[in-house]
């Protein structure tokens, strides 16, 4: 019975292998598969950096603001040490100028 079913199986083999290729077939609505495929990677999501691109705008809006309130609430403190001893600021400061630390 097993020589038999290996026979079979060896006669179908050999069928498949002298049968003419189908090559129409791969042929047929090409056109249509590569637009369907195009289609298909157009309508993927867009990455997440695509969304932090389009809202570059509104990042260097904020960083202008804070810049501006930065400079324009906390002006520079004046770099002369003597103004800051009489003005009565920190004393630690005006020592450590002083002294070199």
């Amino acid at each position: 019975m097993k020589d038999r079913m290996d026979d079979r199986l060896d006669r179908l083999f050999a069928a498949a292998r002298n049968a003419p290729d189908d090559e129409a077939a791969t042929d047929e609505y090409f056109e249509t598969r590569v637009l369907a495929r195009i289609k298909e990677q157009r309508e993927s999501a867009d990455p997440w950096y695509a969304a932090a691109w389009r809202l570059l705008p509104a990042f260097v809006a904020v960083a202008a603001m804070v810049t501006i309130c930065t400079l324009t609430f906390y002006p520079a403190k004046s770099g002369d040490i003597f103004a800051t001893i009489t003005s009565g600021q920190d004393e630690t400061a005006g020592i450590s100028f002083l002294t070199g630390e």
